[in-house]
């Protein structure tokens, strides 16, 4: 899979690494797993990275976007506010990131993007040196 993840700080923090080749699918996926696990796994306030490193080709449709729309609608309200922070230097991966934004804004999920894991982990409010660690890792591998 192209999608892994880690949590940490007892559910309030999960580290994302998108690379190689991902799809729509996977993406919805992870997304219901996050709505799955919000609550009980994860901790409501949620502090949510994604990395994309060496990434190769993202495969979505037009339906893929109307889908990830429809979650945000469906699911995504009523959670509290979280925050991701989605981490890219590629123009690509910023103009769906930005996409991500707009479809989030109703469903009280704050997305931000940086060109670095540091500024990312600033933003979040992420200082436990595990996470820290393991995001410099993912970031730089």
């Amino acid at each position: 899979m192209a999608l892994t993840y880690k949590i940490f700080d007892d559910g309030l923090t999960v580290i994302a690494t998108a690379s190689g080749c991902i799809t729509g699918n996977e993406f919805s996926d992870y997304a219901f797993w996050l709505i799955k696990n919000h609550g009980t796994l994860l901790k409501p306030g949620l502090r949510h990275m994604i990395i994309s490193h060496d990434l190769e080709e993202i495969q979505l449709t037009e339906q893929d976007i109307h889908r990830f729309a429809h979650i945000n609608l469906t699911y995504g309200t009523g959670r509290g506010e979280i925050h991701t922070a989605i981490v890219s230097k590629n123009s690509e991966i910023k103009k769906l990131a930005s996409l991500h934004k707009t479809l989030s804004q109703i469903a009280n999920i704050e997305v931000n993007l940086f060109e670095n894991h540091h500024d990312a982990l600033d933003w979040l409010g992420v200082d436990t040196a595990e996470a820290c660690d393991y995001a410099e890792k993912m970031a730089t591998s």
